[in-house]
């Protein structure tokens, strides 16, 4: 063995040691001092409201860590404070400065707001040094987390808000219509739901191909159109775009379905029955939230319209329809309470413990037994009335969400361009429900109204912004 090699040698033996050494004491030690010996600490946590935060975490947070106290500020405070010329999220700032929140519950767009702003806390590097597991999060949650922060996590969600197709099997049996399937594009289901005729003519008894929630029949429209990720105006808030084969397509499908009578809205009738629409049995199509469920179940104990209860059916359920271009990823699917430590806070270890364990294991086994929220770690997330909850946690998030009223007010466009958009599309539905105009006709006149509305919205909402100054 040659004598120049062996310094070489004792110096790699040398590195291993001190690695060895560093993984076992300082290499694995957090960014954050630990509790006091006593566990004592104090956190301020802005929630919805109080009563709430301590029925879904409070209490079972207070369990494991009795010593950190707990202080709640409620969310409409916030709300009640802002005034139509703020800007919320600059608002939203000050609020939990003046507030000396240290945990803020946010939404997936205030968390992208105060990300850029730099007001929430990073918590990457804590993650990785007290390996807090991340894995087991719904299917490109993480993802759409750390893009919002710009490459970086500032939050962990503890559930999400997704929506799914359900269909009524046994009408679909006995009208020998095929069962939808998961990632469906809209045009698909709108042609399923124009193959369910109801021989009825009277209302109460008539059955429908699709139910529109609690939306109105424009209202349900646009939602559609949202779920095929479609603009409705640009990014410049210029030009209504509303003039594509997609835009086009949707409205002759669904005007010729409110034509034909084959969907329906929930209704309260004058002896006060309520119509529970699809969960009662009535429609063949719904798109709802998990809550839809239940309200099948309640359904057989309320009255319709012909002071009759509900009857309980065979049901399933799949995705919602989805973009064709984009069949992964919905706009349906959004991330709903986001935990974020505030980069203020004097508090971030108990701020942390917090996160950890609202966003943890523990509150996912809770949160995946409810009908009332879906849990982020999807692997929790347990069936209800025996059925998987599959439908839901399929789809991700979708990356680039269309929001009219964001685009609205990042260009200083009056709000009224919406109140004037569904007037005007109820109007054009109408005309072709009462046979007085062809959907075509009523899609080519829509359009032209549509723009000049746009560009009175975009003047007066100019003129009110120099009004401020």
């Amino acid at each position: 063995m040659s004598s120049w090699t062996r310094p070489w040698k004792l110096v790699v033996v040398l590195s291993l040691v001190v690695s060895l050494l560093a993984a076992c004491t300082g290499g694995s030690k957090s960014e954050l001092p630990e509790l006091p010996e006593n566990g004592a600490g104090k956190i301020t946590i802005m929630h919805y409201g109080e009563e709430q935060f301590m029925s879904e975490f409070g209490n079972t947070f207070s369990v494991k860590f009795p010593e950190i106290e707990l202080e709640v500020v409620e969310m409409q405070e916030y709300f009640q404070s802002l005034k139509p010329e703020d800007d919320g999220n600059k608002k939203l700032i000050e609020f939990i400065k003046n507030k000396k929140v240290d945990v803020a519950m946010l939404n997936q767009g205030s968390y992208e707001e105060l990300a850029s702003a730099g007001a929430l806390y990073k918590l990457d590097t804590i993650i990785q040094d007290e390996k807090y597991s991340i894995d087991d999060f719904a299917p490109g949650v993480i993802e759409l987390i750390r893009e919002k922060g710009g490459n970086a996590l500032y939050g962990l969600p503890t559930a999400f808000n997704s929506q799914v197709l359900f269909y009524n099997a046994d009408l679909f049996k006995k009208h020998a219509v095929e069962l939808p399937t998961n990632k469906m594009s809209v045009k698909q289901v709108m042609d399923l739901a124009k193959r369910f005729d109801s021989k009825s003519k009277d209302e109460k008894d008539r059955i429908y191909g699709i139910h529109t929630g609690y939306r109105s029949i424009t209202d349900y429209f646009l939602f559609l159109g949202e779920a095929s990720n479609m603009q409705i105006i640009d990014q410049k808030a210029e030009k209504v775009v509303m003039d594509s084969e997609a835009w086009k397509a949707l409205f002759l499908d669904y005007a010729e379905l409110v034509k034909s009578g084959k969907i329906n809205v929930n209704d309260q009738n004058a002896n006060g029955a309520y119509d529970p629409g699809f969960a009662g049995g009535k429609s063949a199509l719904g798109i709802g939230q998990q809550w839809t469920i239940e309200e099948m179940k309640y359904a057989t104990q309320r009255y319709g319209p012909d002071g009759k209860p509900g009857k309980a059916f065979e049901w399933g359920m799949v995705t919602v329809p989805v973009d064709p271009a984009s069949p992964d990823e919905s706009s349906l699917v959004e991330l709903s309470e986001i935990f974020a430590v505030t980069n203020d806070s004097p508090n971030k270890r108990a701020a942390w413990e917090f996160i950890k364990f609202s966003t943890g294991p523990e509150m996912a086994r809770i949160n995946g037994r409810s009908t009332r929220k879906l849990t982020a770690r999807t692997k929790y997330q347990k069936e209800i009335n025996g059925k998987s909850m599959e439908a839901f946690t399929m789809l991700r998030p979708a990356k680039n969400s269309y929001y009219l009223h964001k685009t609205l007010n990042k260009n200083d466009v009056s709000m009224e361009f919406h109140s004037t958009l569904t007037m005007k599309l109820n109007e054009a539905l109408m005309a072709v429900k009462d046979g007085k105009k062809s959907a075509e006709q009523a899609y080519s006149d829509l359009l032209p109204e549509l723009q000049k509305a746009l560009e009175e919205a975009k003047q007066k909402g100019a003129k009110e912004k120099a009004e401020k100054k």
